[in-house]
């Protein structure tokens, strides 16, 4: 089909062009080398509408457009609001008593929307199978995988319902009931047994539900390939899917905190259990697409305290010093005796700004907290350092150390900054 809108002259286009950048700087700046290319791509398009053209050569334009932007990293919410941008500055410029080039105007910039729209959805489907992977390895490598494991059968039903938009053939839609998927048979069996916390489970019923929701409205939307709804109902069953893995971590890790050898003085996990411990969150993290946080605390001047009043009130002090953790602390999280008067705090599921806060308070609380130790009330503070963790790659064995030399560094600028403080990387 030739497309000419009488509208457009070839001496518009510079104006046209530089009316888009003024309000496509919001998105991106143009001092940068790779904007410079996305411009000239723009200036490619308004070039040709400037003229008479075929629709399939402006299609062309666009889809290289789109695949520069993939190569860039960019989201598909970056390029609607380009292309929204682009189409209200346009139809400014079309004569609103020509129905028929107004019609035509918003008929081609449909086919547009729609062609990036399938080139975006098709490398998220990509991208998504490829993480997938990654997650499902990484539950495969847990050696300890009570609840999670039940996860890896919903993100293989995840890619089955991805490839099912990637290739349109019927069988491999994977099982919409939520009920008679795999995981569904699970949760509504053996989960009520496991899961003791009635919110949790609730809450991993109400986020399977609402993920088989967003598949039914799937297999509609791409019978009638729509495929810019397909991409955010995607989106969202991945969230979902990431959000039902998060809870299912989560209790495996109430379930690990419960069984633990635990150090006889505190009731803290005892320091031989660090290791699996940590490899375990980090697989769990890599899975779930969650970030998690190590935190390295050092009580201030504790040999002050056993030379001074004695062991007996230095093991007390250190046995308020874990009980305020636990005050503070979910059930999922870990507090482990790392050595003498040294714990390691692994908190999962978090980001470092709420993992900060959290630790915050009990640094605040136990400063306020003492002991009562021979007609005495004995006092201590706690220096910490906090590193957030954002799995990228497959555990190695090294990471701990890597990652405690981090909570180290930040605990030793604590120190030197006068001590009970939180330092955080």
């Amino acid at each position: 089909m030739t497309y000419h809108f009488n509208e457009f002259t070839q001496d518009d286009c510079k104006p046209l062009l530089n009316e888009f950048i003024d309000n496509y700087t919001t998105l991106i700046d143009i001092e940068d080398g790779s904007s410079h290319e996305l411009i000239q791509k723009y200036k490619a398009i308004l070039d040709t509408l400037c003229s008479e053209f075929q629709e399939k050569t402006i299609l062309k334009l666009f889809e290289e457009l789109a695949y520069h932007e993939i190569s860039l990293h960019y989201s598909y919410i970056i390029i609607t609001r380009e292309l929204h941008c682009l189409q209200n500055i346009l139809i400014q410029h079309i004569t609103k008593d020509n129905p028929n080039s107004v019609e035509s105007f918003f008929t081609l910039f449909k086919k547009i929307n729609n062609q990036v729209a399938f080139i975006f959805l098709h490398n998220y489907i990509k991208k998504l199978l490829s993480l997938n992977s990654i997650r499902i390895n990484s539950i495969s490598d847990l050696i300890d995988k009570k609840i999670i494991r039940h996860y890896e059968s919903h993100l293989m039903w995840l890619n089955k319902l991805a490839l099912f938009i990637q290739t349109k053939n019927i069988s491999k839609l994977p099982q919409l009931d939520e009920n008679r998927c795999d995981f569904g048979k699970w949760l509504n069996t053996q989960a009520k047994q496991l899961i003791h916390n009635n919110s949790k489970y609730n809450a991993i019923i109400s986020l399977h539900s609402n993920l088989h929701n967003f598949s039914a409205k799937i297999q509609q939307h791409l019978q009638n390939n729509e495929f810019h709804i397909l991409i955010t109902y995607l989106e969202k069953c991945e969230l979902l899917s990431l959000s039902i893995g998060t809870e299912l971590a989560l209790v495996d890790n109430i379930i690990m905190n419960k069984r633990v050898i635990k150090d006889e003085l505190t009731g803290a996990m005892n320091r031989n259990g660090l290791h699996a411990v940590f490899q375990s969150q980090y697989e769990l993290s890599l899975a779930t697409g969650n970030s998690f946080v190590l935190a390295l605390c050092d009580l201030d001047l504790f040999k002050n305290i056993n030379d001074k009043y004695g062991h007996v009130a230095g093991d007390k002090i250190l046995t308020l010093f874990v009980n305020t953790c636990k005050e503070y602390l979910r059930n999922s999280d870990i507090t482990v005796r790392y050595g003498g008067e040294e714990f390691v705090l692994i908190l999962p599921a978090i980001n470092k700004n709420k993992a900060f806060e959290v630790i915050e308070t009990i640094r605040k609380e136990f400063q306020n907290k003492y002991i009562n130790f021979e007609n005495q009330q004995i006092k201590a503070t706690v220096s910490i350092g906090v590193v957030e963790i954002n799995p990228e790659h497959y555990y190695k064995e090294n990471f701990l150390n890597e990652y405690v030399n981090i909570a180290d560094q930040k605990l030793y600028m604590a120190k030197k900054s006068g001590r009970n403080r939180v330092e955080a990387c």
